[in-house]
């Protein structure tokens, strides 16, 4: 058995059992119908923000961002980071002190 890849042993096709193809097939049209889900998931997502956006007037990324931070259930944590961002931004790129002018 030759060795490849994070030291994982490389099986042959034809090493495999009738029973071992079976499963590996079976799990192969589980992921497929797995990732057809989560394909149409992401296009319902798609759908909805692009709807209410449009309805609403309102950017598609801030929409996407409350949703995540709703299910995330950490807006706190986003509030902290922007806080944080914001802090770091204007100290850093718009403050007056920063005289230099050249890179480096």
């Amino acid at each position: 058995m030759t060795m490849i890849g994070h030291n994982q042993g490389f099986v042959n096709v034809n090493s495999l059992s009738s029973n071992d193809k079976k499963e590996l097939r079976d799990a192969i049209k589980e992921l497929d119908a797995s990732l057809t889900r989560a394909a149409a998931e992401r296009d319902h997502r798609k759908t909805i923000i692009d709807d209410i956006s449009d309805k609403l007037g309102l950017d598609k990324k801030l929409v996407r961002r409350m949703a995540r931070a709703h299910f995330n259930a950490n807006f706190n944590a986003e509030v902290e980071s922007d806080k944080m961002f914001e802090e770091f931004y204007e100290i850093i790129i718009n403050s007056n002190s920063n005289s230099s002018s050249g890179n480096g």
